[in-house]
């Protein structure tokens, strides 16, 4: 994909196109977790670490990202909603009691 900027045509990945197909996946996989959830709060947490996991690697392709000298913002977010989202995950499935009601 080409953009013109200044003059130049400059060449660029379609990251909303990325983005719809990762986000179109998690939704087929948030549907088939639906019924083998083993905790409340599962589904958000699974979302959560998928999109800010793909995340990561959509906002290394842009070329308009908010920058913090050489170190994107958004890929710095994407990061600590990762591990976090990880650590909460692993946390709430070692003291789970089968609390989600069919």
């Amino acid at each position: 994909m080409q953009i013109y900027e200044a003059g130049q045509c400059i060449q660029v990945h379609p990251t909303f196109l990325y983005e719809a197909l990762v986000t179109l996946t998690i939704f087929i996989i948030l549907i088939i977790m639906l019924k083998k959830r083993k905790f409340k709060g599962e589904l958000t947490l699974i979302y959560l670490t998928i999109y800010s996991f793909a995340r990561m690697f959509i906002e290394g392709l842009r070329t308009d990202s908010l920058m913090l000298g050489q170190i994107r913002i958004s890929q710095i977010l994407s990061l600590i909603i990762f591990i976090t989202c990880i650590c909460i995950y692993i946390v709430k499935y070692k003291t789970k009691k089968c609390d989600v009601k069919d």
